[in-house]
């Protein structure tokens, strides 16, 4: 007998029936950081990263901290029910701490790769021998896959953290054995619909095209939230829960 295995077409269904369902109560808990997250979105769409450099990164910055606002308050409705008090929900204390750590050390699994690329590409201004480069570049590629194929598998750390589970990436890795390319479906297969609305928004003005994309990435923050909560549940369960234990013979 193999590992739980995700469902990923069904994974990827409950997660669009959910947003399109509790869209305006998944707003209404996180209307200001999420007002402020899209405000931010939309601006960085009207700078050059290169010549508003401290503008473009301070908008960055805010919203890196405004997304775990957002994305704990989601997980704990979706896996808990949990709804904040009060009509203002902007609280940034521990628990959404504790799911920016896990967000960046789940970015730096990909830092290794990345970082031989560009000692590939300073090579090649430099004029160095293609040899090495070649060698680099290979390395490069091996620690990429690498990188991504852990951060897929820890992704699920996330909606943990949010319903205030610990942080055990063994165990985690234990309960997505067999999972994956599966993981990796359902974040592809969710994401096309909303690749296909944002090339549709090339031909419209640039003020047009930044409110439609704030519309759509506004969505598409919901579902991408949804279809970790789902994975989570259904492969490591909420808290309180457990999903079915992965059989001893589970191939990766």
């Amino acid at each position: 007998m193999s590992a739980h295995k995700l469902d990923v077409m069904a994974t990827v269904v409950e997660a669009y029936r959910g947003a399109w369902t509790h869209f305006s109560d998944m707003f209404r808990l996180i209307w200001l950081a999420g007002a402020l997250y899209v405000l931010l979105a939309v601006g960085t769409v009207f700078l050059d990263p290169k010549t508003d450099t401290a503008f473009f990164v301070l908008l960055e910055l805010g919203s890196l901290f405004l997304w775990p606002i957002v994305a704990v308050t989601w997980h704990r409705f979706i896996l808990l029910g949990d709804e904040p008090a009060g009509r203002i929900h902007f609280s940034f204390g521990r628990r959404e701490a504790r799911f920016l750590l896990v967000t960046v050390m789940l970015s730096l699994f990909m830092v290794p790769g990345f970082l031989c690329f560009m000692l590939v590409g300073a090579l090649a201004q430099e004029g160095q021998g293609s040899p090495l480069a070649g060698t680099i570049a290979i390395v490069g590629i091996v620690l990429l896959a690498a990188g991504f194929f852990f951060f897929v598998r820890l992704s699920l750390l996330l909606p943990a953290v949010a319903v205030d589970e610990g942080v055990n990436a063994g165990r985690m890795l234990e309960r997505t054995k067999g999972n994956f390319w599966r993981l990796f479906g359902v974040a592809v297969l969710s994401a096309l619909p909303f690749i296909a609305a944002l090339a549709l928004f090339d031909a419209l003005p640039l003020a047009l095209k930044a409110v439609g994309a704030a519309v759509v990435m506004l969505f598409y923050a919901i579902v991408s939230v949804a279809v970790l909560s789902i994975a989570y549940r259904e492969l490591a369960g909420p808290a309180g829960t457990h999903a079915p234990e992965p059989e001893i013979d589970a191939t990766l």
